[in-house]
Formats: structure tokens, sequence, C-alpha cells
């Protein structure tokens, strides 16, 4: 080495020396460079933070779609289960109506039902503390929640009104309920020109499965498998249907009539009878829900942000069983000239065999006369009193009160006419049963025969008044038992028979 030529060293490695420079070179170079950047950024620490949030941008830009993709299919497989099963729609409404009452004068506007909880929000200036059931929210005075075991089973209806609750999609894996009934009477969706008809459309499904038949108007432009009539033309028709069952008309409309009725110019009332969904911007008292690109809705002045894009393919798997709206329970009607004692009275009925009239008679008190039956008497009630028979000693306990005559002394030997109707006199001991003649026989036999239907009890009657006993004790002629003659021939006399 020591004897070798520097220049022909050179010479012969030429190639391999500028190579390993250039390099050297470069690479000084770009530590120049990302020296004077890093300097500029704050340091060498600020500038790899700022390096490695770049890269973590750039990482998750790239699997954006894919994320998308599968929230997407997890927000439909929750929305079809969640909506599906009436138990979820039904615990949405008595939230809101149990939370009206706990919060007056606070309006609960939204529910968000969760596997186990469900948390109300509302739209008010002061809010009362929460009782019951209800819970505060942490970070959130204008929200309750509650366990959804611990709701009442039975709420009442305020103002003889139901919530008319839509699904508008899931927040957190919790099922988003919009109360359209409660706020402005037009609701306006708009935003993105992709997630807003979309969910317009989801909304009118909604309410054309959940309300009545009648209840709903759609007008032209809403969807394009759905005609319907123009604008004004629909807006009349809405407006001339009143509530029905306590539930507002709804006229869904791609646009407000125009000019503009002066009746929804004019602040609402308290409950208006019909209100508007709009598939675009309104005028006048409005509720806008605003979507945007990714698929989600907003409602303006409200912390209410759902994700929406999967609400349209949840509601055509599960939207024929979506439940109804159920109407206000009416008011208890009773029946009329009955009172309540009368509806939950128990007749008492003996099964003991009554005392013989003829030991009453003998004790010296005379038989009490039958209280009459009421016209609205029932059928079991007759048929316990008839299972009930008289003993065989009745023209013995008659003989007791002679002078009686008249319908009381008829209500006192028979009782209720329906009892006493297939009943037939029992005689008494030692008495020859009367045989009819022929004659007899067939002069009742053509009376049955042409003797209208609608009198049947009167024609299955029997006499009204027993045979006269043999030893002659029965009542004097023409007073009592004897004023009714029986249908049969008369037995012979206690002289003739002696």
């Amino acid at each position: 080495m020591r004897n070798t030529d520097p220049l022909d060293f050179f010479a012969n490695h030429r190639d391999a020396i500028l190579r390993w420079g250039g390099i050297a070179a470069a690479a000084l170079v770009f530590f120049l460079i990302i020296r004077f950047v890093a300097m500029r950024l704050g340091g060498w620490k600020a500038a790899w933070r700022r390096l490695c949030r770049e890269i973590a941008l750039t990482v998750y830009a790239f699997t954006a779609p894919v994320r998308a993709w599968l929230r997407y299919r997890r927000s439909v497989r929750l929305l079809a289960r969640r909506l599906g099963a009436s138990v979820t729609w039904r615990d949405a409404e008595r939230a809101l109506v149990a939370a009206k009452f706990a919060a007056a004068p606070g309006q609960p506007y939204a529910a968000l039902v969760g596997d186990h909880t469900v948390t109300v929000l509302f739209a008010a200036a002061d809010m009362p503390p929460p009782s019951g059931p209800w819970r505060p929210v942490p970070d959130d005075a204008w929200a309750w929640t509650a366990a959804r075991a611990e709701l009442p089973s039975v709420t009442p209806d305020a103002d003889g009104t139901r919530p008319v609750v839509v699904a508008l999609g899931e927040r957190d894996r919790d099922c988003v309920f919009l109360d359209l009934v409660v706020g402005p009477p037009m609701v306006c969706v708009q935003g993105d020109p992709r997630s807003g008809p979309a969910l317009f459309q989801a909304v009118a499904a909604q309410l054309d499965a959940r309300l009545p038949g009648g209840q709903v108007v759609v007008a032209d432009g809403v969807h394009r498998d759905v005609p319907g009539l123009p604008v004004r033309d629909a807006y009349r028709n809405a407006r001339a249907k009143p509530p029905r069952l306590g539930l507002p008309t709804f006229l869904v409309t791609p646009e407000p009539p125009d000019p503009l009725p002066p009746e929804l110019a004019e602040p609402p009332g308290d409950s208006p009878s019909l209100r508007l969904v709009l598939g675009g911007p309104g005028r006048g008292h409005v509720r806008t829900l605003l979507t945007d690109v990714h698929g989600r809705v907003a409602v303006p002045g409200t912390p209410l942000v759902v994700w929406c894009n999967a609400l349209g393919a949840a509601l055509a798997d599960v939207l024929p069983t979506i439940p109804p709206v159920l109407p206000p329970v009416p008011a208890p009607v009773s029946r009329p000239g009955a009172g309540d004692a009368e509806w939950f009275a128990e007749e008492k009925h003996t099964t003991a065999a009554p005392e013989p009239r003829a030991a009453r008679t003998q004790a010296g008190t005379a038989e009490p006369a039958a209280t009459p039956e009421p016209a609205g008497t029932t059928a079991p009630a007759v048929s316990a009193r008839s299972a009930v028979a008289d003993p065989p000693a009745r023209s013995s306990g008659r003989s007791a009160a002679p002078g009686a005559s008249g319908p009381s002394a008829r209500t006192a030997r028979t009782g209720s006419r329906a009892v006493d109707a297939d009943r037939e006199p029992v005689p008494s001991d030692g008495e020859p049963v009367p045989r009819p003649s022929s004659r007899t026989s067939s002069a009742a036999t053509a009376s049955e025969h042409h003797e209208p239907r609608a009198p049947a009890v009167s024609a299955r009657r029997g006499p009204t008044s027993d045979p006269e006993p043999i030893d002659g004790s029965g009542p004097a002629a023409g007073t009592g038992p004897a004023a009714d003659p029986p249908p049969g021939p008369e037995p012979s006399s206690p002289g003739s028979r002696s």
C-alpha cells in the first residue's frame, strides 16, 4: 500500500469513490433540510409528533370506507332488532308520557332506548329535580334516565293526546325516537341531497304504518312509487279531516303550499289538528332535521346528533311489524240505570230448604210478599232462584191471608213471573190428580198453534193458584186464589167425595 500511487488508486477505483461520495453528499443535504424544517416546527420533538399525527391521519383516511361499511352493517342489525320488537316502541312512549308528568311544564321531545335503560331529552328553561324512577344524566341538565324495568306499566294521557314517535336512527347503541306532536307543527327534513330524502321517506313510511287509515295524507313527489295529490289539494284534504282518537292529521309533502295558508303562518296552539312533514325548507314555526354527507342528522338547538344512514334499510325489513300508535284510553262507561255498587255486588243465594209455610202460618206470621224482580235481572240470577223449590205444603200456607187479592196477592203467590213460568203446581197428599179431557187437550193444542210466539212466557205458564185441597181449607170464593181458575177441569166438591 505504501508503494501504491494515489493517482493510480483513484484511477482504478474511480466509480466506487464517486458513488459513495455522492451518497454522503445527498445524506448531508437531506439532513440539513430535515433540520431546517424541524427548527421551523419548534424542534425535533415537535417535528416528530407532527410526523406521527400525519401518518395516523393518512392511515385513517385510507381505512375510512371499510370502517364506514362495517358501522353501517352494525347499525342495520341493531335497528332491525330493536325496531322489530314492539316493546321498544312501547317503552319509548311510556317514558315520554311519564316524564311529561314528572317534569311539567317541561316537554320531552326525544327518547333514547338502550338495552336496559331509557333516556329522555327535554326542552325547557328550568328543570325540576328528577323523581320516581328517574335519575339525572351526568354532564346534561336537560336529560333524565331510568331503567326500562322501572317504568310505570300504565301511563295516563295528558290532555287526551298520545306521543307519536318515529325512529331517527341510533346513537351509541341506543335507538333514538322523536315525538312529532311536541313542538312546532311543521317538521322540515333538509341538508345533504342523498341522506335528506332518505330520512324524509323513512319518517313518512313510519307515520303511514303507525297511524290509523286516513290520518296521513301524502302529496305528490314524496316517493316515485307512491302517487299523491297536488300539494294544494292534499293540504285541503288534510285540513278537512278532524283529529281521530286524539291523534292529529299529518300532511307529508315535499314543499309547503304556495301561497302559505294563514293558519300555518300564525303561532300554533297547544294541540294543532294538522301537522306537516316537509322534505325541504319550511316557513313559519318549524323544527328542522338537518342531515350531513356522513349520514348523520342533527336537531338544531338541541344536543341530539344521530346516525340515520341505516334507518331505511332497517325499516325495509321490519316495517310490517311496527306497532300502531295506541289511542288514549276511553273513560269507563257505566250501564244506564245501574250504580257502581250493582257492578260489584254479589248475589247471595241460600241453598238450605226454606221453612214450611204451614209452620209459619201456625206461628201467626203471614207470608211476606215477594219482591218483584227488576227489569234488568240477568239470566244466571233467575236460574239460581228457580233452583230453590217451594215445599209441597203450599195451599195450607196461603190460608193465613185469605183477604189478599189483586196484584199483590198474585205476586206473593208466584214470586217472580219468570221463575214460575215453567213450574207446575204440586198437589197435596191424598189429592187426586185431575186428568184433562180430550176436548180440553185439543183446545189447548189449538191455542198453542194459533198464539203468537212473542209472549212465550205467558203461553207456557201454569195455573196461578194451586188446586183446592180436599179438606176445604182453601180461601173463600171470589177472593185470593179463587179469582184465577186453573185451565184444567175443576175437581169435585168435598161433599161428593165424602
